[in-house]
């Protein structure tokens, strides 16, 4: 399985686009890095799923007009857990973000993002890291505002380091504001995946965010249509 980084070699990436201009992009900006590298690319979803079989990458870079990019997702939770996605879109989308947390994306970016910004988002995407453009940053945080758990759900501790989560702080941020341990964190992390029924941090938050608004998709269910494109927001 993939998705666990290896400090001696450079994070191995698939593109998955139906532009080649804009693989060829990100392939000759990740030529500049040494520690990544574009391993394979495809124009679709399942070239992409052959790519993440045979290469079993750290990171699959996903355009979100992709046809079947929902259906493609979810097929990639079912056979390759391991592989981590960062989702790449022309605009904030609402339904689009929904949908792919809750299909277990690490990341949402603009695709108009300057290059030194996506270098720094694939380390964070790969390394697991909960990663999005401001504007979807902000999308999120005034939607899980609007979220409430049962109170006998989560404990009070449980409840502030959910919080904190939700803001986007790490494991080790989440315990400086709390004055407790990295280990203690992560206690607190494994028994509220435990209470959510969930098996991550970033189900946990999707949970959070839209518990109350759609249902998660299963690998058996047809694809989603993407809504029509909106004007570019820019970051």
């Amino acid at each position: 399985m993939s998705g666990h980084m290896d400090s001696k070699r450079p994070l191995r990436l698939v593109t998955v686009d139906a532009q080649a201009i804009f693989r060829a992009g990100i392939k000759q900006i990740c030529a500049a890095v040494p520690d990544m590298m574009v391993a394979g690319e495809a124009s679709r979803g399942a070239d992409a799923l052959v790519l993440c079989e045979r290469l079993r990458p750290d990171l699959l870079l996903l355009d979100g007009a992709l046809p079947g990019g929902l259906s493609l997702l979810a097929q990639l939770r079912e056979r390759h857990g391991g592989v981590r996605v960062l989702l790449l879109a022309n605009q904030i989308d609402e339904s689009l973000l929904r949908h792919a947390l809750q299909l277990g994306v690490v990341g949402y970016l603009l695709k108009h993002i300057e290059a030194f910004e996506l270098v720094q988002a694939i380390r964070s995407a790969a390394s697991g890291l909960l990663t999005l453009t401001p504007e979807a940053a902000a999308l999120v945080r005034a939607r899980a505002g609007q979220s409430e758990l049962e109170p006998d759900v989560l404990s009070k501790r449980e409840q502030a380091v959910l919080h904190l989560l939700l803001q986007g702080l790490t494991n080790s941020a989440i315990a400086a504001m709390l004055h407790i341990s990295r280990a203690t964190v992560k206690y607190h992390l494994r028994n509220i995946y435990s209470k959510l029924d969930v098996g991550s941090r970033t189900e946990a938050l999707a949970l959070v965010y839209w518990q109350r608004q759609a249902p998660v998709l299963r690998p058996d269910e047809a694809p989603l249509t993407l809504p029509p494109r909106r004007a570019l927001i820019a970051i």
